[in-house]
């Protein structure tokens, strides 16, 4: 149905066809042939002008061998202009082609309400098959572009989405979609805060905050990064960087904000383990030239006091004096002798260890410690579990230094759990605490020695059980967990990978005792 010009604004081209056909007979061969055919016969036009149906031509050579083109199948050819206005009196258009007619006698000979176009009207229908091929080669590449594109946004296994200046969401790929578990059309025109997953998600986008890379790319027109940490649903620490490059238009305004987001647990994870690993290689360095350094004048020391504390001349004042000497200097040694274990290599120390005897004697050897300060331990072991291989002394201490550790992080009593169980090639031990919560800068830290941080101090301990456990191949993880309590967990390599420990001894739970249960 034909749209009446009151419908389009003053600046837009209507033709006022009336849903008009037009029947159109070429006569004449002449230069711009090929490309009329190609206007009123082919498809490419339609969208340009109205409908068009070629009636004739007239004057094309017998063994021209466009006559068996496309373009002319069905179409009869005439020898002159007569025959083909006999044929088809309803005419409405006749396009003249250097045919050698007079134009006055070619018009007069037309069927009435024809309208002529000679060979000038013909040059401006060539110049639009031009205009539309250059344009079809346009949208053709500009597809191709667009496919290109999309598919390398969308195969990126990062999160990128097109922000507005106002902070909605005009774009975004994939990776976004397969997160959010929605359609792209669910998104797009929302404010930004939609493309947040949950509060353990950090934020793509944030027009609140200050500090928001969205924020900055907006006001500077320079590109913008955060680094985000946060602890995922599973309580593990996730690290994300989000880069924004402002999109100005051609006035320099900044209409538009492009979003990229990064996990970059793994490579953080990684440069963290390695500086934790330099540390402690210092801190074994210097831990043993301190304890060889001041052993020998400690021990002498040590000596001397106990002889003065034990002489019976001397006032009871001085022998008190020297008994406390005595008990300060043996705190000394026991931290002398702590440096040289966390300095004493283990990558030589080979051996087998049932990690479920070692489990119920690190244990015992607590127990008595955290039932004095009203904490239960709990423990739920697998049996059948392969030994591991790792020094059986040295697999205790690493257990004891966890139980001793989360007995601390719950100075009003709660209940440690130690479990064991099998990770595909791996033995699990886990030790987790329902103490006062941990932050994700805790987690991040808490095996480098010394660490401090509030309401938490960490000594020598677990940085100790991180670096044995790597030195014998296995791998140390901590986890948040619900509630604020935090999991460690010992992932210890088999000594003989899937088979069973000959002659185990399956060690029943033993019951909480201590602390809430």
């Amino acid at each position: 149905m034909a749209q009446h010009r009151g419908d389009f604004p003053e600046s837009y081209c209507v033709i006022d066809a009336d849903d008009r056909e037009y029947l159109v007979g070429v006569v004449g061969t002449g230069p711009g042939f090929d490309t009329i055919l190609e206007i009123v016969a082919g498809e490419e036009f339609h969208e340009f002008l109205p409908p068009m149906h070629l009636a004739g031509v007239v004057g094309l050579a017998p063994d021209d061998p466009r006559r068996s083109g496309a373009l002319l199948a069905g179409v009869p050819v005439y020898a002159g202009y007569a025959e083909l206005f006999a044929a088809f009196p309803d005419i409405n258009l006749v396009v003249e082609l250097g045919s050698g007619f007079p134009p006055r006698e070619l018009a007069a000979a037309m069927p009435p309400g024809a309208s002529l176009l000679d060979r000038t009207g013909s040059l401006f229908l060539c110049a639009l098959s031009n205009a539309v091929s250059v344009g079809a080669h346009c949208r053709m590449r500009l597809d191709h572009q667009k496919v290109l594109l999309e598919a390398i946004v969308d195969e990126v296994q990062e999160d990128i989405a097109l922000l507005s200046a106002a902070g909605t969401v005009v774009d975004l790929n994939r990776n976004i979609l397969r997160r959010l578990g929605k359609a792209k059309d669910e998104l797009v025109g929302q404010p930004c805060r939609v493309l947040q997953a949950g509060p353990d998600d950090p934020p793509l986008c944030d027009p609140d905050d200050v500090a928001c890379p969205f924020r900055i790319a907006l006001a500077t027109g320079k590109k913008a990064e955060r680094l985000h940490t946060a602890v995922s649903a599973d309580g593990r620490l996730r690290y994300y960087r989000t880069y924004t490059y402002p999109i100005a238009d051609p006035t320099g305004r900044i209409g538009h904000v492009v979003v990229f987001r990064r996990d970059i647990t793994d490579r953080t994870v990684g440069e963290i383990s390695a500086r934790q690993a330099e540390r402690i290689e210092t801190m074994g360095r210097l831990s043993s030239y301190l304890a060889h350094e001041l052993r020998n004048p400690m021990f002498a020391a040590a000596g001397f006091a106990r002889r003065l504390a034990g002489m019976e001349a001397l006032p009871e004042a001085a022998r008190e004096r020297a008994g406390i000497v005595v008990e300060e200097l043996t705190r000394m040694e026991a931290m002398l002798k702590q440096f040289l274990e966390f300095a004493r290599p283990v990558g030589q120390v080979t051996g087998e260890a049932d990690a479920n005897r070692a489990v119920v004697s690190a244990v015992e050897a607590v127990r008595p410690e955290a039932e004095s300060r009203g904490v239960g331990i709990a423990v739920a072991l697998v049996p059948g579990v392969a030994a591991v291989g790792f020094d059986p002394a040295l697999l205790k201490q690493c257990l004891v230094n966890l139980l001793r550790n989360a007995v601390d992080a719950m100075p009003g009593g709660g209940l440690v759990t130690v479990t064991s169980g099998r990770d595909a090639d791996r033995v699990r031990v886990r030790v987790a605490d329902s103490g006062r919560g941990i932050t994700s800068e805790n987690l991040e830290n808490m095996f480098s020695p010394f660490y401090k941080a509030e309401h938490c101090e960490y000594g020598l301990g677990l940085a100790m059980v991180k670096k044995v456990v790597d030195d014998f191949g296995g791998a140390v993880e901590a986890v948040g967990q619900p509630g604020g309590s935090c999991a460690i967990t010992l992932h210890l390599p088999p000594a003989l990978a899937g088979s069973p420990v000959p002659g185990e001894t399956v060690f029943p739970a033993p019951a909480p005792s201590g602390g809430p249960q």
